[in-house]
């Protein structure tokens, strides 16, 4: 054992990390009626997929590191205020790290989300968006 590992060990009793397979959460986020169809080819460490609205997933989709794609959410601070919209996700997707995708969001075929986006509108097909919130900035021929 290296002293890099007895120290990792030791910061890790301390701070009660524990240190093992990467984090990659699925969850309905207590919406019953939602369903997670399809998974990323690749999906980063440290990212959330709140399914409760439904969360479609297409062919040859790869998720950048702690992405957070939320088709369920609710408000706090208001009465019964819930947001519950499925999020269709086409072929050929790449999502760059700590990108965020809000409910009733369509991102089409062959699209880039930049790293750090947050995605509020839909995204038409062949095209790359980036910034908060995102915005096409280009189109792939």
């Amino acid at each position: 054992m290296t002293i890099k590992d007895k120290w990792r060990g030791l910061i890790g009793i301390i701070l009660r990390i524990r240190y093992g397979q990467p984090t990659i959460i699925y969850d309905s986020g207590g919406f019953e009626d939602g369903e997670l169809i399809g998974k990323p080819e690749q999906i980063g460490i440290f990212s959330v997929v709140i399914y409760g609205g439904t969360v479609k997933f297409g062919e040859n989709v790869r998720v950048g590191y702690g992405v957070k794609i939320i088709s369920a959410s609710s408000i706090k601070g208001s009465k019964d205020s819930y947001v519950v919209k499925p999020i269709i996700i086409g072929n050929n997707v790449e999502i760059g790290s700590n990108a965020v995708i809000l409910p009733g969001v369509t991102i089409g075929n062959n699209v880039s989300i930049g790293a750090g986006a947050v995605v509020t509108k839909d995204i038409p097909e062949n095209s790359i968006a980036v910034g908060v919130p995102a915005r096409i900035i280009k189109s792939k021929e």
